[in-house]
């Protein structure tokens, strides 16, 4: 390989920050989270790190439902699973992302579902968000009500959409987009993994790619953090704590009464 090919394969390098936290309110924490080949420890209920990575890179959040521990397991399975969609980028960098992503998807419903049926479960999944970060572009998508938000020029934008039952009233007219974040149907989800009970195909959403600026952060979380924070507020915290910008989102929710788990894992391009 010519030395300036080297140097264009190691010209794109970003950092990663993450933080998940029980919250004030769980015994257990039901996010994990996948940064490459990382993710949180079962048994681990807060965790807090930052490192730097080379692109490809993928990052994910996912937050687990069902009660007990099947939502942790569901997260924990979710996780697993996309470290193996990391090894695959990295086997096949030239395989088509949509395809590698959705088989991920397909492979994390199918493994929750083989989990609760083997425990005798009738309920539980996980949500997901997630970013594959190759070639300066982040190629997001998602499933659930985790979010994804892009941070520019100072200012936050959601690029996730929510797949709650409060999303489809809004679609339908029945309900403002300000209505539905306060309706009881805000975290009914009308999809998360381990909803296809049949193996039919699950279909993540796939989102518009992100040519990724120098000085662009892009943020998976949880609900955790959004139910006590506004996207002023978030956007906000990021503008102001640039050094530690997740630890300080987890701190601000849990004193905004953090009533569930929160996580938080923001991307930013240092080269």
């Amino acid at each position: 390989m010519k030395r300036n090919e080297q140097q264009a394969l190691r010209a794109e390098r970003y950092r990663v920050y993450v933080t998940t936290h029980r919250g004030m309110a769980r015994l257990n924490n039901e996010d994990n989270f996948t940064v490459n080949n990382i993710s949180k420890r079962l048994e681990s209920r807060n965790t807090d790190f930052s490192d730097v990575y080379d692109a490809p890179l993928l990052a994910a959040v996912f937050d687990g439902m069902g009660g007990e521990s099947k939502g942790e397991y569901a997260s924990y399975i979710s996780s697993k699973a996309a470290k193996s969609l990391y090894f695959s980028m990295k086997a096949t960098p030239d395989a088509p992302i949509d395809a590698l992503a959705a088989a991920f998807v397909q492979r994390a419903n199918d493994e929750i579902r083989a989990f609760l049926e083997d425990n005798n479960c009738s309920t539980g999944g996980s949500t997901m968000v997630a970013g594959i970060f190759k070639n300066e572009i982040i190629y997001p998508f998602s499933i659930g009500d985790s979010r994804i938000y892009l941070y520019r020029n100072e200012q936050l934008t959601q690029i996730s959409k929510d797949q709650t039952l409060a999303m489809k009233k809004v679609e339908a007219n029945i309900y403002t987009p300000e209505e539905a974040e306060r309706s009881p149907d805000s975290h009914r989800l009308t999809a998360f993994l381990g909803v296809d009970y049949n193996r039919q195909g699950l279909a993540a959403q796939y989102y518009e790619p992100i040519v990724m600026q120098r000085s662009d952060k892009l943020l998976l979380c949880s609900d955790g953090l959004y139910d006590e924070l506004s996207a002023g507020d978030i956007r906000d915290v990021i503008r102001n704590h640039p050094d530690n910008p997740t630890m300080a989102l987890v701190k601000a929710a849990l004193q905004s009464g953090g009533s569930d788990n929160v996580t938080c894992v923001l991307i930013e391009r240092e080269i």
